[in-house]
């Protein structure tokens, strides 16, 4: 399992912190040292929208207006890939026997589900 993030967001210290108490092994990939390219970005669009990925509250999407901006799919893609700070985080790549899934954001409720049952 993959765990794409920065370390100070909130919510990836969050994911972090329940994976860890649930003696859950992951690999965390900072984003800030290790970010993602456009193939990357490209296979999460089977999962998720690239509109949905963008955190209407980084700073990028605020820097950009993008509140009162329809942002096309292609326009999301272009903005993710110069800067994966505008990235919702964490983002989390897991599955098991090869079958892909992916997650987006931290909710408590929807990891018990999800990476504990």
């Amino acid at each position: 399992m993959r765990v794409y993030g920065i370390k100070s967001c909130p919510s990836v210290k969050k994911a972090k912190a329940f994976f860890d108490e649930n003696n859950i092994c992951y690999e965390f990939i900072d984003l800030t040292k290790e970010p993602v390219d456009l193939p990357k970005i490209e296979n999460w669009q089977r999962f998720i929208p690239a509109t949905q990925m963008l955190n209407p509250r980084s700073k990028t999407y605020k820097d950009l207006g993008l509140k009162d901006k329809k942002t096309t799919e292609k326009k999301a893609v272009s903005i993710i890939s110069k800067d994966n700070g505008i990235l919702k985080r964490p983002i989390i790549e897991h599955g098991l026997n090869g079958e892909e899934k992916f997650t987006i954001g931290f909710d408590e409720e929807e990891y018990k589900t999800t990476f504990l049952s």
